[in-house]
């Protein structure tokens, strides 16, 4: 029978957190969007929760999904939602209980304590103002988290606000065009900026922590605590140079994630009690395995000693070699248990800062050395690295109390080397620019005795394109697609590598070669640009979006091997990626050159979802885009709808007609080919299809104004 019979909303209605008028309006809307989407209706499962008034909200499912759910709730149709945090945190919903059902989720470096400032955020829906009179949060206990927990989230301090401002090459080419060709508009709005402003606190705080660290409190504190107190001053340095872009060691969001779980670890006693009881009890298992280890190699040594004129017991030798090889396997287990404990992680960030000799590695090596010769016959001699093992017994042996981060003092006073830095960024991004032909420098730039300042510069029809585009890395966009190239050559150090390696592969020289008959003397730079021109301008609408979302498209978690997903493209796109490729390479490596930090000239050519997406392209159903993906509808959404606006973007920059092929050298970046332009616009119209166009609308305004009418009617 259909769930809006009688007895089903009645049955509903009982079992269910409805009323059943509530049930049978539910039943109602759940008909209305199954008939009028019936690709994306909702399943037998999904329609009982929502008939017995309980719903979800995460990533994992379709926009058009959430947007019914956050109807019904706002609606009072749904009296409890299971979300993330996402819509616990972020949304004005009608919520008079919130209950926290775990006090930690899943993150980059595993299971994480949530953030002061998320866990308030979250208890805040609780309750209205002016709506509800008090609002109730339960925060659930796990077997591993409980009231000790959640007393310490919920009294810690919250994090301050941090910038995210960072400079791109769209940003650089549009305030060149705005100040006229002159830098005076870039410089004074990165200035300006609210991250070279935090940058100069941090300087400040620093040296700050420094002196208190040399004050006559600090020297009353045991030398364990003294040291670990040092420690936590380098792992807080480290952490704003990864954030600041400066760090020598690299600059990625994992590093950037570990880093401070690290530091929260240290400024927490109690947890970092936890931390090194894992540690003791791990070490203490490897030294079991690895004597048992020892052990079985030397019976089998004996065994093969035993009596040389006697043959051996071949089944007694194979029991052991099998049993050794069980072992190592065991202890290279425990081994990498031991490595991954935040222990570990803590010693190889402290000997990385004391082997660079950089800032504040004097003062830990100082601190190191003063708590060896404070302890009784030290096993380790000077200049000897830090120890995971030694790090852990200085741990045993402190206190409990919690620390306060040492960098959490604050002045105005400035700091020249950081906005040195924000600026010198800026610089690179021009140079950047310039080398690929993007922006032309005045006949002033041109003089010797010229200054970054007082240069002026043209923006060229190619650096007009990177303008036009937001997206995280416009250059790498423009390069491609063929509308830019290095006209500096500046990556001739590359072309003389891949010289060298010519030399031992010849099984592509003959189509090489055909290819690049009329590309006769023009440089290697340029005559790659128009190869890859020639053959995206080849592809049908459908392969233009495969190829563009790989631009665009981060890796899932779980991909499949490179290789893998190139073998599922067209030939023409192989083709593509291949000429894509060579001009990545080229980009990186300039980059590289001109000291551009990695996070904002980020390359990528991810092949993973080109399938999925030229499938959808082509006109596939929903269906078969979810079982070409394997991905969940939430994800193969976002997935699509980002390729979407990466071709509406390239489908909407301003026309420029196309230039011959021929061998003239060209000095400036022409910009994205017409044809290629026109494809982009078409494969942005034949993706632009529900549920990525997701036109639904979900607003209660009709119904709000209906019941007004009704309330007057009265």
């Amino acid at each position: 029978d259909s769930f809006l019979s009688e007895a089903n909303i009645q049955y509903y209605a009982d079992i269910g957190l409805l009323s059943f008028h509530e049930t049978k309006e539910v039943a109602a809307r759940v008909l209305s969007f199954n008939t009028e989407n019936p690709e994306i209706a909702f399943n037998d499962a999904v329609v009982e929760q929502l008939l017995c008034g309980i719903g979800s909200h995460h990533a994992g499912i379709l926009p058009a999904h959430k947007a019914f759910a956050e109807t019904l709730f706002r609606v009072e149709l749904m009296k409890v939602i299971f979300a993330t945090e996402t819509l616990a945190a972020g949304m004005n919903m009608p919520a008079r209980t919130t209950v926290i059902s775990s006090m930690a989720k899943r993150g980059d470096l595993g299971m994480e304590m949530l953030e002061t400032a998320n866990m308030l955020q979250m208890a805040g829906r609780a309750g209205r103002r002016g709506m509800d009179v008090e609002g109730a949060c339960v925060i659930a206990s796990t077997p591993f988290e409980g009231p000790e927990d959640a007393l310490t989230i919920l009294t810690n301090e919250v994090k301050p606000v941090e910038s995210q401002f960072s400079p791109s090459y769209t940003l650089a080419v549009n305030l060149i065009d705005r100040g006229d060709g002159k830098l005076d508009v870039a410089k004074n709005m990165v200035e300006k900026s609210f991250g070279v402003w935090e940058s100069q606190q941090r300087e400040e705080e620093l040296q700050a922590a420094l002196e208190g660290l040399d004050s006559e409190d600090n020297d009353l504190l045991p030398v364990e605590e003294q040291f670990l107190n040092v420690l936590q001053l380098t792992l807080e340095k480290e952490l704003i140079e990864a954030r600041d872009g400066t760090s020598p060691t690299g600059t990625s969001q994992s590093k950037v994630a570990k880093l401070a779980t690290l530091v929260d670890i240290l400024t927490d006693g109690k947890m970092l009690k936890k931390i090194s009881k894992r540690y003791s009890g791990a070490a203490e298992i490897l030294d079991l395995e690895q004597s048992k280890l020892k052990y079985l190699e030397q019976e089998l040594s004996e065994m093969d000693a035993s009596d040389p004129d006697s043959s051996p017991d071949l089944s007694d030798a194979d029991k052991m070699k099998t049993l050794i090889k069980t072992q190592r396997r065991r202890v290279m287990k425990v081994e990498r248990e031991v490595n991954n404990n935040m222990i570990s992680a803590m010693a190889k960030v402290a000997n990385g800062r004391m082997g660079d000799q950089t800032d504040g590695s004097e003062s830990l090596t100082k601190a190191l050395l003063a708590t060896r010769l404070h302890g009784e016959d030290s096993p380790f001699p000077d200049g000897a690295p830090l120890e995971p093992g030694e790090l852990n017994a200085y741990v045993k042996k402190s206190s409990k109390n919690k620390r306060r981060p040492l960098l959490d003092q604050t002045t105005s006073v400035p700091s020249a080397e950081d906005e040195n830095e924000s600026w010198k960024q800026m610089l690179a991004l021009l140079k950047i620019l310039e080398a690929y032909g993007c922006l032309l420098p005045g006949p002033e730039s041109e003089e010797s005795d010229s200054t970054p300042e007082s240069c002026q510069y043209n923006v060229t029809s190619g650096g007009g394109h990177v303008g036009s585009l937001g997206m995280d890395n416009s250059l790498w966009q423009l390069c491609a697609l063929g509308g830019a190239w290095d006209v500096a050559h500046e990556s001739a150090e590359l072309d003389k590598f891949q010289e060298a390696l010519a030399d031992f592969d010849t099984d592509n020289d003959d189509l090489i070669d055909e290819e690049k008959d009329d590309y006769i003397g023009i440089p290697k730079p340029q005559e790659e640009a128009e190869i890859l021109v020639s053959y995206l301008c080849q592809l049908s609408p459908s392969e233009m979006a495969g190829y563009v979302s790989s631009m665009v498209v981060d890796a899932p978690r779980r991909a499949a091997s490179a290789l893998e997903s190139f073998q599922k493209l067209t030939y023409s796109q192989q083709r593509a990626v291949q000429g894509g490729l060579l001009a990545l390479e080229r980009l990186v490596e300039v980059q590289r050159r001109l000291g551009l930090d990695d996070a904002i000239g980020k390359c990528q050519l991810e092949l993973s979802s080109c399938d999925v997406v030229t499938a959808w392209a082509s006109g596939c159903s929903w269906n078969e885009a979810l079982a070409i993906s394997g991905d969940a509808p939430g994800d193969l959404v976002r997935k699509l709808s980002r390729a979407l606006d990466a071709l509406r973007q390239l489908g909407n920059l301003p026309y420029l007609p196309a230039r011959a092929l021929d061998d003239t050298v060209r000095i400036e970046a022409s910009g994205i080919h017409p044809k290629i332009r026109s494809l982009c616009k078409e494969a942005a119209n034949e993706m632009d299809r529900y549920p990525v166009k997701d036109m639904l609308p979900f607003d209660e305004e009709d119904d709000e104004s209906d019941e007004e009418e009704d309330d007057e009617s009265d």
